[in-house]
């Protein structure tokens, strides 16, 4: 890849760059708002020319830091994996015990004063080696993070458990909270210390009373299974067609990222052509909104059976998170996590997916005030908590996540542990 990749000749007035500190502050500052439009707008929808605009100079003076779109998208989660890692390793530097430096790290990367990280949701749109290097980044921060609860469970501080699944939910976790403003707009802006102490007292205390890790049945999903129809029925056999295209398309935009995965590309997996989604859905965007109300579906199914849980309140919280835990993963059921691109959908998109958002919200959180009332649930920051929730789960979507049911199942059981009980250990 060259440093330029279009002929000068077609560049507009190239500014000259500033020298020395001026252009590492620069560089640091393209890429603080190409993060940000990142986690808002997808890939598709970041534009060189916008972020040019918002730092006062022309769309060629960006061609001194970056080289293209992809180039850009790569330095950016380049530098969320390099700003977790020094985060982390200050946090380690300060001292103290495991889950001193766990709320240490916590702290440091969710300090307003600190730039907004770009999530590793579009990876796809890299080369296969910006794309490897990514991915051992983000391996190595896993592996210290399991190390630093290895190490906490040996001084006593934090409880046995395993220790690489819950390293990559802390990640996914504090790397959430920039995507979480789509489901904050019913309760205002979060606060900084608001949304810190969420994820603090997630990550270490849960939401339950007890101190025994939860006993809870699993909800049964096998109703938004796939069903076999009669080849006779038409308008059974159209929606089955309809629904295994949107099954395929949330697997693949999922795995890819929206703007990384076009129709046609879908369409081979199945067999078929980027016809066939026009005729059964209609556009890409149109695709991506049917995804959308097909997540929200499976979504609300999982709400319904969580309210209608037997048990305390607390056993039907960490029954929900296991459901949603299995799903996420489903080869079956993958429902399309909205991880980034909300601001692409469109104003009416826009508006279903704040009405689906608010019942979900509004279903948990007071699920989670009759926790409270029946003493299963602690006193929490009910909106924070619940906005940290999807944050947990947000990492079950990648292609390392493992396709054993067995192995599924243990990471859904892992999840819904943490979810109840943290990660400190309780006398």
């Amino acid at each position: 890849m060259t440093s330029n990749p279009k002929d000068s000749t077609a560049q507009p007035t190239v500014e000259a760059p500033a020298s020395g500190a001026g252009v590492v502050n620069r560089h640091e500052r393209v890429l603080d708002e190409a993060a940000r439009q990142l986690n808002q707008k997808g890939v598709l929808l970041t534009s060189l020319a916008e972020i040019a605009a918002k730092l006062g100079v022309t769309r060629g003076a960006m061609y001194h830091y970056v080289a293209d779109r992809e180039d850009l998208v790569f330095q950016c989660y380049r530098r969320a994996a390099e700003i977790i890692a020094r985060h982390l390793r200050e946090a380690e530097r300060v001292g103290g015990t495991s889950a001193d430096v766990l709320v240490d790290f916590i702290s440091r990367m969710l300090d307003p004063k600190e730039p907004e990280i770009a999530a590793r949701a579009e990876i796809a749109m890299m080369n296969q080696t910006q794309r490897d290097t990514i991915q051992g980044l983000y391996d190595g921060l896993t592996a210290r993070l399991a190390h630093l609860l290895e190490t906490g469970h040996r001084e006593g501080v934090l409880r046995s458990c395993d220790i690489e699944v819950n390293a990559r939910v802390i990640l996914s976790l504090v790397t959430w909270a920039p995507l979480a403003r789509p489901w904050a707009h019913a309760v205002g802006p979060m606060g900084a210390e608001r949304l810190r102490s969420a994820v603090m007292a997630t990550v270490l205390e849960g939401f339950s009373t007890s101190a025994n890790l939860p006993a809870y049945e699993p909800l049964d999903l096998s109703k938004l299974a796939p069903q076999v129809v009669s080849a006779f029925d038409r308008d059974a056999a159209l929606e089955a067609k309809r629904e295994a295209l949107l099954r395929a398309a949330s697997r693949a935009f999922n795995r890819k990222g929206i703007d990384a995965t076009s129709l046609e590309e879908i369409a081979a997996q199945l067999g078929t052509t980027k016809r066939t989604f026009h005729h059964h859905i209609g556009s890409k965007q149109e695709v991506v909104s049917a995804c959308y109300e097909r997540a929200f579906r499976i979504f609300l199914f999982i709400k319904d059976r969580m309210l209608e849980y037997s048990g305390t309140r607390m056993e039907a919280l960490s029954a929900s998170m296991d459901a949603l835990a299995r799903a996420y993963p489903n080869e079956d059921l993958n429902p399309l996590s909205p991880l980034v691109g909300h601001g692409a959908l469109s104003p009416e998109g826009q508006a279903k997916f704040a009405v689906r958002s608010d019942q979900l919200g509004d279903a948990y959180h007071e699920l989670i005030r009759h926790g409270m009332r029946e003493t299963s649930i602690k006193d929490v920051d009910v909106h924070a908590r619940a906005l940290m929730l999807p944050g947990l789960l947000s990492w079950l979507v990648k292609d390392d996540v493992p396709t054993d049911p067995t192995q599924q199942q243990h990471i859904a059981r892992e999840i819904a542990n943490l979810v109840a009980v943290g990660l400190r250990a309780r006398s």
